[in-house]
């Protein structure tokens, strides 16, 4: 019995051992891959935050325009009516100038129906301020994703072969450092490009293609920059 007792208690030991190695593990994995945040409005967001806040904005904005366009429908309703009531109004008024005991009603609800109608052309211009916003705050998270996915490419001394170590692409060639020569070759090892950065001699810049298989070859730290 002593002995079934002490093998469970081992059992038990091992279980509670692996649940602990796994809740780490399960820890440290979230830690890494919460490391890359952007800063958007002073809050730490991961890539895929933003990528689903750029979702939901949308969505917003779809649902806000949506919002505005029924708001529009209805109001421009009610105006059409409003304006057909107040020039029916207007006519009353001006044919009951003389009967002086239904003047004032009929100011009443003349001024009545003005107050609605701009009340009405408030709320319009309430929405189309939303919408702006809304579609303010979405280009700024855009913004910050073509950032970060458009990072330029940090390179040292040394060759590099396009699509193992530099991406496929349209780069803005700029010395990191001092400058020096900076050569391209295709896939066939024939000459693409075969200038100098940044020294007296050289250029400052320089835009290139990087298709698949090229090979890169700078004499000092460069960075490669994406362009359109």
């Amino acid at each position: 019995m002593e002995r079934e007792k002490v093998s469970w208690l081992k059992t038990k030991k091992f279980w509670i051992g692996v649940a602990g190695v796994a809740i780490v593990l399960s820890i440290f994995y979230t830690i890494g891959y919460s490391g890359a945040k952007a800063v958007i409005d002073d809050e730490k967001v991961t890539y895929d935050e933003l990528v689903s806040k750029i979702s939901d904005k949308e969505n917003e904005l779809k649902d806000a325009e949506a919002n505005l366009k029924k708001k529009e429908e209805e109001i421009n309703s009610k105006i059409s009516d409003l304006d057909k009531q107040y020039s029916e109004k207007k006519a009353e008024f001006d044919e009951a100038l003389t009967a002086v005991e239904n003047k004032k009603q009929l100011e009443a609800d003349i001024k009545s129906l003005e107050s609605t109608k701009s009340g009405q052309e408030t709320t319009v211009s309430n929405l189309t301020a939303d919408i702006k916003a809304k579609r303010d705050e979405l280009a700024k998270i855009e913004k910050v994703i073509k950032e970060k996915n458009e990072a330029p490419v940090n390179l040292s001394a040394g060759h590099f072969i396009v699509g193992d170590d530099v991406p496929l692409g349209r780069y803005k060639a700029v010395p990191a450092g001092r400058g020096s020569n900076f050569v391209v070759y295709d896939s066939t090892g024939s000459l693409i490009v075969n200038t100098i950065l940044g020294s007296d001699n050289g250029v400052p810049e320089y835009v290139f293609s990087a298709e698949f298989e090229y090979e890169i070859q700078t004499e000092a730290p460069v960075k490669l920059i994406p362009v359109e």
